[in-house]
């Protein structure tokens, strides 16, 4: 059973988010096509992507399964839709996410199930192409703080492991035999438990990268809805890149364009990101990835005593390519230069920096893809949710903060509502001031008069009130607020925090499936999935 909630009443989302998902015009210049089914129609006709360009893309996306020792066999559907890339009526739709621990928080799965969703939903409305869903591994990222935990009934397993800001997909699988030991207890003696365990095994321990481990775990999540993961970390996809990278470097024109749009968005909104003169990292095998920096008549890596001139650098773009791995501002555009693309799906925050970027892509001269924003999901137990009713509130209610959930309670919870019949009396008074003042104005002041006494003695007498209703309802107000925490565990909303497993083996039968099942992508709705 699922219901929905509007994700622009949450307060989950940034507010340029909010305004773009409701169409407002101040957003209009700032993307080329609205995040409808409709759209999906003139970006087919304006997306042109060589027959050259899909043999590299193919062939690269073969060679990154073989080296996982994924078998893709000749019905396997990931194999079907990889070959279809060759086609010039094939196109893709990509989400991507970082090379999460076990997945991550559980909005990892979900932008997974909202771009399998898009394909299926643009095959039937557009039958004369096909639509691949994509998922890119950020591989390159080296912030390994961030994605080296995740939490299982409210405990955290957290790996370990000195980087050496390493890109993540670099890493070795050092460790994370030792805490799939950590997880059996944790996870129980249920058969779906045992599963997850021996999927753990099977795509980690076979292997001693974690790129590849990655990769082996999200192909069999979502192998049977033929989903195609990609590795940009790749020198045969990177040589395509090599027009941005000396045009970003040597000419700086990303950053320009950039900084022109956050001048404009900047006055109505706060940004996600800035661009940097050069939007390039460097990877280095002993220093990792690093920022690469113009100083003077030459190029440094940041932290290092690594220089080069400008030849120096030319032609380590021209022999090596796969050195070089675009920041937050030139990934998207990397994105569509090797990917027949019509759609990126992110997150509030995603959806946020993505609307900085058309200048970006037209310095590049890229086309800008639809952008579209994840589906949302709550995953809610039928005690919580019975809970949540008896005490005479609704899951909207939930996503108010805990100030203004305890005034809807104690709201809900009165006999009379105290400051709507104050309000009533204030403006029988001031109904009594206009209609005597202009007739006896001695009355009308002293009418008046009263009316200002009247405000001041209830407003007084309601902090009383109010401080008494809440010491009555204090048991309550209480298992109200842990109930609230069952929504933000940590004080961060579920998805963001809690992973797949935890749900799929208590909650669910198959959480996956449940997930795919009620996807839209065109839904801006909180999907509120119970038991």
């Amino acid at each position: 059973m699922s219901t929905n909630i509007p994700i622009t009443s949450t307060g989950l989302i940034p507010a340029i988010t909010k305004d773009y998902l409701e169409q407002k015009d101040v957003l209009k210049s700032f993307y080329k096509y609205a995040p409808n089914i409709e759209s999906f129609g003139e970006a087919i006709k304006n997306k042109h992507f060589s027959a050259e360009n899909r043999n590299v893309l193919v062939n690269a996306l073969l060679d990154q399964y073989k080296k996982a020792e994924i078998d893709l066999v000749d019905n396997d559907a990931t194999y079907l839709n990889t070959l279809s890339l060759k086609n010039t009526n094939t196109f893709t739709v990509t989400t991507g996410h970082q090379l999460a621990l076990f997945t991550g928080p559980l909005y990892f799965i979900y932008k997974i199930a909202t771009v399998i969703n898009l394909a299926k939903q643009l095959n039937e409305k557009y039958p004369q192409q096909n639509f691949v869903p994509v998922f890119w591994m950020a591989s390159e990222d080296h912030d390994f703080e961030e994605i080296s935990s995740i939490y299982l009934f409210g405990k955290e397993i957290k790996w370990q492991k000195e980087t050496n800001s390493k890109p993540v997909g670099h890493i070795d699988n050092t460790g994370i035999e030792a805490l799939i030991e950590q997880l059996i207890p944790i996870l129980g003696e249920r058969d779906k438990a045992k599963k997850w365990i021996k999927l753990l095994q099977e795509s980690f321990l076979t292997n001693n990268n974690f790129s590849i481990g990655t990769r082996k775990l999200v192909h069999d999540l979502f192998k049977n809805q033929g989903l195609v993961i990609i590795d940009a970390d790749d020198k045969a996809l990177k040589t395509l890149l090599k027009p941005v990278m000396f045009n970003d470097i040597f000419e700086q024109k990303s950053f320009e364009a950039i900084q022109e749009t956050n001048k404009a968005l900047s006055q109505n909104y706060k940004l996600q990101i800035n661009g940097r003169e050069v939007n390039f990292f460097y990877l280095h095998p002993e220093f990792g990835r690093r920022l690469i920096k113009p100083e003077g008549n030459h190029y440094k890596l940041n932290d290092t005593d690594i220089v080069f001139t400008d030849e120096e650098l030319k032609t380590e773009i021209e022999n090596y390519p796969e050195r070089f791995s675009p920041n937050v501002v030139l990934r998207p555009v990397y994105q569509e230069l090797i990917l027949p693309n019509l759609a990126y799906i992110g997150g509030p925050a995603e959806v946020a920096y993505w609307l900085q970027l058309q200048q970006v892509f037209e310095t590049h001269q890229v086309p800008f893809p639809l952008v579209m924003q994840r589906n949302s999901y709550l995953l809610l137990g039928k005690s919580t949710k019975d809970k949540i009713e008896k005490m005479g509130l609704t899951i909207g209610n939930m996503f108010l903060n805990d100030a203004d959930l305890t005034d809807k309670y104690l709201q809900i919870h009165s006999a009379t509502n105290f400051m709507e019949n104050a309000n009533q009396i204030d403006v029988l008074l001031q109904q009594m001031f206009d209609e005597v003042k202009n007739i006896d104005p001695i009355s009308g002041k002293e009418i008046l008069q009263f009316k200002l006494e009247t405000k001041k003695v209830l407003m007084a007498n309601f902090k009383t009130y109010k401080k008494v209703r809440e010491q009555k309802q204090e048991d309550n107000i209480v298992k109200m607020l842990k109930l609230k925490e069952r929504i933000f565990p940590n004080g961060t909303f579920q998805e963001r925090i809690e992973n797949v497993m935890m749900h799929d083996i208590n909650l669910f039968d198959d959480l996956i499936e449940k997930v795919l099942q009620n996807a839209d992508a065109f839904s801006n709705d909180l999907i509120v999935l119970e038991v």
